[in-house]
């Protein structure tokens, strides 16, 4: 047998001079073997490698200080983990019978006699590695055996060996046992041969068309009868026999058949009740068709209606504004021509001319959102986003300086992101100005707009340091004309806006945020999928 250059192999050297290990060594060492080296200068040192690493061969030095090679191999052969190991003596004394037998005596194998032949000394290395290479395959075979063995007892399917031209069985499982009440001998015996092989099986046996048969028999027991499935293997004139008991499937399989029966009959019977519901559900579906069809008339009916609602209210909002401009310039040429020291009269005009403003903001809100609901998608711009966040920056610089916030932008990606123009400053401009405006009155105000992409998604990141929100008040953050503070001038739309904005472009909007720490605003946009 051939040694397998993969096969790690465990050699230990021991000799109390270290130049006799290297050059042992050298001497072994084999490019087609994967050999692995341990050494030890000393019989104790020796041992603990011994008993630590699995060896497949020692070469031990007889004449060692202190414990030597004799010692050292009598209490190897001593302990179970080690008594396998195979040991070669490697000693400079004279080949006197006495020192070999002694040797032999404590657990040797072989004996080396120095000065070492390197081809002599490599030849019986191999040759034992091959022996050890060998045990350990017949070990692991051996313990194949057992497993196997043990499967074949514990199993509960019938297998026997059977020789027909001697009419004999050479082997039963345990299981043979309990299912006939009879031991091998018994089986064997005249009276009781014919009790799992009846005629019609011997002449199978006997003159078998083909090397393997699977047959159903109803089988009688010492204790009951039942069906048992067999499985037969002809190899060098004996059967090789496994069978099932199928008792329990085949009482399934009868049941089922009994039920397949009865369920046709339903079946039959269900066929006619179903051929009756079917007009009925003939009629039920014409009729809800009929419905349906008044109901589409209808949703078309109040969709123009809520078109015509639309414009009622854009041109009712559009006229508005020409009376309201009139009444800003009547107010403005009424205060001109009142007396400077009327207080009382001022005071009115000044809200009168608060209200008139409020009316004013409220009407072109109105026209924002329903330019906001009529809006449809559009192609996006090509645009540089850091430059538009620059354009808003401008815009509301009088805020800013205001506020004497900090606007800090990280800008990582942006030339992927498909928006418009208009969309994107709509959408950074509400944001960037709601964070300032409800600032708190504790801390300068602090504004981060970030902007960068993930697996899924690019993302629009605008956070702050403000009077943060309520959990309770969140849910109604982004409904029109809705508010969480009121000591800010607002309409209530800016969130509103963000949020159909975003949604033209399927995306979405998660908000975190903490009383008196602030806001943190995410938008989500998908990525397009790769072109598969």
């Amino acid at each position: 047998m051939a040694i397998n250059s993969n096969q790690e192999l465990n050699i230990l050297l021991v000799d109390d001079r270290p130049e006799n290990l290297f050059s042992l060594e050298k001497v072994l060492e084999d490019e087609r073997l994967n050999l692995k080296f341990f050494k030890a200068e000393s019989g104790t040192e020796a041992l603990k490698i011994a008993l630590k690493e699995e060896l497949a061969l020692i070469m031990l030095d007889v004449q060692m200080p202190g414990m030597d090679g004799y010692e050292v191999a009598k209490i190897l052969k001593e302990s179970s983990k080690t008594r396998n190991i195979p040991v070669i003596f490697v000693t400079a004394i004279n080949y006197e019978t006495s020192y070999v037998v002694k040797g032999y005596e404590f657990g040797a194998i072989d004996y080396l006699f120095k000065p070492l032949d390197p081809q002599i000394t490599r030849a019986k290395v191999v040759s034992f590695l091959q022996i050890y290479i060998q045990q350990k395959e017949l070990e692991y075979k051996n313990d194949e055996l057992e497993h196997l063995g043990l499967l074949v007892n514990l199993t509960t399917d019938l297998m026997y060996i059977y020789e027909p031209q001697k009419e004999t069985f050479i082997h039963i499982n345990p299981a043979v046992e309990r299912f006939t009440g009879r031991t091998l001998e018994e089986l064997n015996s005249d009276n009781h041969q014919n009790s799992i092989i009846d005629g019609e099986l011997m002449e199978l046996f006997k003159n078998p068309k083909d090397s393997k048969q699977v047959i159903q028999n109803y089988e009688q027991q010492h204790n009951g009868n039942c069906w048992i499935s067999w499985s037969f293997t002809l190899n060098k004139g004996k059967w090789y026999a496994v069978g099932r008991n199928i008792t329990a499937r085949k009482e399934s399989e009868d049941k089922l058949a009994s039920a397949n029966a009865e369920l046709e009959k339903k079946v039959q019977d269900r066929t006619a009740e179903i051929s009756k519901t079917n007009k009925e559900l003939k009629y039920e579906v014409d009729r809800r068709a009929y419905a349906e069809e008044h109901l589409r008339i209808y949703n078309e009916m109040l969709i123009e209606k809520n078109k015509e609602l639309d414009n009622f209210v854009y041109t009712a909002s559009h006229d508005l504004k020409l009376p309201i401009a009139n009444l800003e310039g009547l107010i403005k040429t009424l205060k001109e021509e009142i007396a400077e020291d009327s207080d009382q009269v001022e005071n009115v005009l000044s809200m009168l001319g608060h209200s008139v403003t409020q009316l004013k903001e409220t009407v072109q809100d109105l026209l924002k959102v329903i330019q906001v609901q009529k809006e449809r998608l559009e192609e996006p711009d090509n645009f540089d986003c850091k430059e538009v966040i620059e354009e808003i920056k401008f815009s509301i610089k009088e805020l800013i300086e205001e506020a004497a916030a900090i606007i800090i932008t990280d800008i990582q990606r942006c030339d992927e992101l498909k928006l418009t123009k208009s969309d994107f400053r709509s959408i950074i401009y509400n944001l960037m100005s709601n964070a300032i405006k409800y600032r708190s009155p504790k801390r300068i105000p602090e504004v981060q707009v970030k902007m960068y992409e993930t697996d899924e998604h690019f993302v629009i990141k605008v956070s702050d340091n403000g009077l943060g929100i309520p959990e309770d008040q969140q849910q109604k953050l982004f409904s029109i004309f809705k508010r969480v503070y009121s000591h800010v001038e607002g309409s209530g739309i800016g969130l509103f806006i963000v949020k159909k904005a975003v949604e033209r472009y399927n995306g979405y909007i998660s908000v975190e945020s903490a009383v008196d720490k602030g806001t943190e605003f995410k938008i989500f946009f998908n990525k397009p999928k790769p072109v598969q």
